[in-house]
């Protein structure tokens, strides 16, 4: 492509990316102050993306704004996301570092599904996921993590039609202290499981935000209860969530400090 073309396309984008961050849509002189681009460059470049439903016109006030052609691109690109080839690489960063297993799971209903599991260089323990293997998310470090980034009415919704019942001594079965969990979750950003799904396993979680800030993937760093103590999660959690923030950029999460940090997680 020749550079003339080059450059367009580059104009092109980057009117367009200004139309998206509009909240109420924006003219061919405020678009052109913005960009430093002539008006009738503006006028040629946004009529023809609207011609092609990236854009829309308001006749009324002359106002551009980003088109639904989008949102129906990015459905059609996040259904065909293999989040497991994306959270790979770091999954396996993590779990050298750590030298502990690691679980990546999604959403489905009340249940967590383990989709992908990088064995820690301490050796295969006994646990009970297996990729494929479902469990509640009320009971388990990443469904805790991904229920604490709903408002209080969806999370509650989860609980009440999920069948209740105590995997150990320590699986939290009373609502209140369902609640008060999932509020220090969001306070300090990450999910423990101390032995509520599996006794003499111990977890720490960290929801995955995407593009929208919604949240269908965990990912967990597990062992032993005898190698994880108090400490040694505290060592471990810049790692996770650093991995974290890996996995929702690939995503189409902002960068930290946009979305990351802000995410009532």
């Amino acid at each position: 492509m020749e550079r003339g073309g080059v450059q367009s396309l580059d104009r092109a984008f980057d009117l367009l990316e200004l139309l998206c961050r509009s909240q109420n849509g924006m003219g061919i002189q405020q678009l052109s102050e913005e960009t430093g681009l002539h008006k009738s460059t503006v006028h040629r470049l946004v009529n023809a993306m609207a011609e092609r439903g990236y854009v829309r016109k308001d006749t009324e006030n002359a106002i551009y704004r980003a088109g639904m052609h989008i949102c129906e691109l990015s459905d059609y690109i996040q259904e065909n996301l293999d989040v497991v080839s994306l959270a790979r690489d770091a999954m396996e960063r993590l779990s050298r570092k750590t030298s502990e297993t690691v679980h990546l799971v999604m959403r489905q209903g009340n249940e967590i599904v383990y989709i992908h599991k990088v064995e820690g260089l301490h050796g295969v323990i006994r646990m009970v996921s297996r990729i494929g293997a479902t469990r509640p998310l009320y009971c388990t470090g990443v469904g805790k993590a991904i229920l604490a980034s709903m408002d209080r009415g969806e999370a509650l919704q989860c609980w009440n039609s999920s069948q209740i019942e105590a995997y150990t001594p320590y699986t939290i079965i009373r609502q209140t202290a369902f609640l008060h969990e999932l509020e220090m979750i969001r306070q300090q950003g990450y999910a423990l499981d101390n032995e509520e799904n599996e006794l003499d396993v111990r977890c720490v979680a960290a929801a995955i935000p995407d593009w929208r800030g919604q949240v269908q993937y965990a990912i967990s760093i597990s062992a032993p209860l005898s190698r994880m103590t108090d400490e040694r999660i505290e060592s471990m959690i810049p790692e996770l969530l650093k991995a974290r923030d890996e996995i929702s950029t690939m995503l189409g999460g902002r960068k930290k400090g946009e979305l990351l940090c802000e995410s009532p997680l």
